[in-house]
Order: C-alpha cells, then sequence, then structure tokens
C-alpha cells in the first residue's frame, strides 16, 4: 500500500510540473495518402526528463482503431504498437485500413514495462462502410425458433433419401 501511494505521489509530482511550466509534448498526424500516416512528435524538456530517468530505451506509438466507439454492443479496439528509436522525430508507416477513426498514443515503457503516454491524438480517415451478408431462410439446423411443422431444407432432403431405394445404413437389419 506504501508503494501505491509512493507511486501515486510520484504521478502526481510530474503533473504538477507539466502545468505550472506548461510544458507538455507534441504528436501530429497526417495522413500521407495511399495508406500511410506520418507522425511527428516534440518531446518536451521534462518528459525528456522522465524519459531518461525510467532507462527506457525506445519510444513507440500505439495505434487504436476506434472506429465502432459509438456502438458500445458492437465496438472493437484493435491495437498496433510500434517501437521507435530514441533518435528520430517522426515516423511513416502503412495503417491496416484506409477507412476509419485512429486513436494514437506516443510514449514509452519504463523498465517494468509499464506504458507512459506523452502525447496522443485522433485521426478521421472517413466512414467504413459495413457489408451485410444475406442470410438464408431455414438453414441454421440448430435454431431454436424454427416451428415443427416447418421442415428446413436439411430435414426435407434428408426426408426425401429415406423413401428411395439406394438404400443406407436404415435398410440394415
Amino acid at each position: 500500500m506504501n508503494i501505491s501511494r509512493n507511486l501515486n505521489l510520484k504521478e502526481y509530482i510530474w503533473n504538477s510540473v507539466h502545468k505550472l511550466t506548461n510544458s507538455f509534448s507534441i504528436l501530429t498526424v497526417n495522413n500521407v495518402g495511399n495508406g500511410y500516416i506520418k507522425c511527428m512528435w516534440e518531446i518536451s524538456r521534462i518528459d525528456h526528463l522522465r524519459i531518461e530517468l525510467s532507462n527506457s530505451c525506445f519510444y513507440a506509438i500505439r495505434l487504436f482503431d476506434i472506429s465502432n466507439n459509438r456502438n458500445k454492443n458492437n465496438s472493437t479496439c484493435i491495437m498496433k504498437e510500434i517501437e521507435i528509436s530514441k533518435f528520430q522525430s517522426s515516423i511513416t508507416f502503412p495503417i491496416p485500413v484506409n477507412k476509419g477513426v485512429y486513436y494514437f498514443e506516443f510514449g514509452y515503457r519504463k523498465k517494468d514495462g509499464k506504458w507512459r503516454k506523452l502525447a496522443y491524438q485522433k485521426l478521421n480517415l472517413g466512414y467504413r462502410i459495413k457489408k451485410l451478408l444475406k442470410s438464408f431462410d431455414n438453414d441454421s439446423w440448430f435454431d431454436p425458433k424454427i416451428r415443427i411443422n416447418e421442415v428446413s431444407l436439411h430435414e426435407e432432403a434428408y426426408q426425401l433419401s429415406l423413401n428411395s431405394v439406394i438404400g443406407g445404413s436404415e435398410n440394415i437389419s
């Protein structure tokens, strides 16, 4: 419990220093076209100090697909993390789908593996058109909603096979 209190106090101090100095890291995300995104960042002095004290070896961009975030029953959150050298100030990379809403985070991982976000930005690349598949009537064998007096196509084919003289396991006595 004491460790948790110390971590919360440490985070509170860092956030207070950010607010006092008005020094924040910046992430800029641009759509380059042809399915590529360019991310550029500037790291504030305070965040640079935090990174140095954490002994982190690399930065990272985390990419989230938040296109279906409006519908809580059918939402998805796909994440991809791209490791970046500390000597870079920008990166261009392909995105999985050319349409949709993406959320980008710029940050680093501490030695214990915990993620620290320094900056973020959303990018809307347009709406996706969801294709609906045509469902076939009476195609589900296990659908309890099929009434008893209705015969599915599978049952009808089975009944027709019983009346033939071809035989099968039913004719063995």
